[in-house]
């Protein structure tokens, strides 16, 4: 309870509009400590920065638990994290230094700004390519933000970048959506765990093709820079970087562009600003600090420690929480409000520390992309009807926005 607003991550109130939460867990203490969910949230960015940069106190192993009651205890027993090691392949986003580092070697150089850079007209194309749908589908009164751009625009960017068929979009789709639900611990349901069997049976396959008979794309290069360190990674976890690229290419950019543009549409002014010409950089920060796609992530104390005027013990899930870290008052003067002109380059809508998304170049490089096609394109876009929320403690996005456009 925390002045008079029960607070869970996992309710439907909360995932809906989660910064009236946000807000009066930053009036409490420090650590707020949920014991239905047994779990301790942390809400203000100097702790969030914090925590989020110190692996050797807060251990990302949290995250190995993930799909069998990580976040919330009403899902059931939560199994001893420490002892899953063994059993779980290596994942970037699980891991902690050495592991951690040697992985993030393995895979960062295609996602540096320069390497990024180079794929700079290839979005172009596909943004061009989606925009193009959302304008027919728009002669239909069909026009959808998400269904026809913010959904396939990062999907054929890292299927061409994976080397997998753009045709496979909607496995994609299915993929990430069991994904998500593991991210929040959900328990999983018979289709799901269905959709993530075939996943990874389907990336085995893949890892096994480009082992034998490496090409010209992202998996063959892990493969071989694993393979060229000395320590070459289990097929188990080469289908872990691919499910991790899954998810760094596809939900990032979606949920930001879907974000962004509701934040727009609420903001009729600075919308208007934005199809003058803005500089569209600062206004994607913006829209990462306003309305986080990563909304939190999960930690586990490795020892007890001091946070502020609150003690975490040893083994206790931390839920850092990057959504209400981007508005705290402290940092923010009016963090509540939407202010493109903000410039907030020190936000933690990517995280922060070693685990900053990996995908983050490519997901603002995308977004620049596909708002500066829009509104090229564009004469006029507003919304049809109400968009729709997915329900998600962690991600934070959109699987429905329909609007109606008027072609330039």
């Amino acid at each position: 309870m925390v002045r008079g607003i029960d607070f869970s991550p996992i309710d439907a109130n909360v995932m809906a509009d989660p910064y009236p939460y946000y807000e009066a867990l930053r009036r409490g203490p420090s650590v707020t400590y949920l014991p239905d969910d047994d779990l301790w949230v942390v809400p203000g960015f100097a702790d969030v920065w914090q925590i989020a940069r110190t692996p050797e106190s807060f251990s990302s192993k949290a995250l190995r638990a993930l799909g069998i009651g990580a976040i919330s205890a009403r899902t059931g027993t939560r199994p001893d994290i420490r002892e899953l090691d063994a059993r779980a392949p290596q994942s970037l986003i699980a891991s902690d230094p050495p592991d951690h580092t040697h992985l993030r070697r393995l895979v960062s150089r295609p996602f540096t700004p320069r390497a990024i850079g180079t794929l700079t007209g290839e979005i172009r194309s596909i943004a061009e390519h989606v925009v193009g749908d959302l304008i027919a589908a728009g002669e239909r009164g069909e026009a959808d933000l998400v269904h026809q751009v913010a959904f396939p625009l990062p999907v054929l960017v890292i299927a061409a970048a994976l080397g997998i068929p753009a045709e496979m979009r909607d496995d994609f789709k299915r993929w990430s959506n069991a994904l998500v639900g593991r991210l929040d611990g959900q328990p999983l349901s018979q289709e799901a765990t269905a959709d993530l069997g075939e996943m990874i049976t389907y990336f085995g396959q893949v890892v096994a093709e480009r082992t034998a008979n490496p090409g010209d794309d992202l998996i063959s290069w892990i493969i071989d820079g694993s393979a060229a360190s000395g320590e070459p990674l289990a097929p188990r976890d080469l289908v872990s970087f691919c499910t991790l690229l899954l998810i760094a290419g596809n939900e990032t950019t979606t949920n930001l562009l879907g974000n962004a543009y509701n934040a727009f549409f609420q903001h009729p002014d600075q919308f208007e600003s934005i199809r003058a010409g803005a500089d569209l950089g600062p206004v994607v920060e913006e829209v990462l600090r306003y309305d986080s796609s990563i909304q939190g992530i999960l930690r586990l104390a490795n020892e007890d420690v001091t946070i502020g005027d609150v003690t975490v013990p040893r083994d206790a899930v931390v839920m850092i929480l990057f959504g209400s870290a981007n508005r705290d008052e402290r940092r923010w003067p009016d963090g509540h409000r939407f202010d493109i002109s903000r410039e907030p380059l020190d936000h933690l809508g990517f995280g922060s520390g070693i685990h900053l998304c990996l995908g983050a170049h490519l997901a603002r490089l995308e977004t620049v992309t596909a708002i500066d096609v829009l509104r090229t394109r564009l004469a006029h876009i507003e919304p049809r009807s109400e968009p729709t929320r997915f329900a998600s403690s962690i991600l934070r996005g959109f699987t429905s926005m329909p609007v109606q456009v008027t072609p330039a």
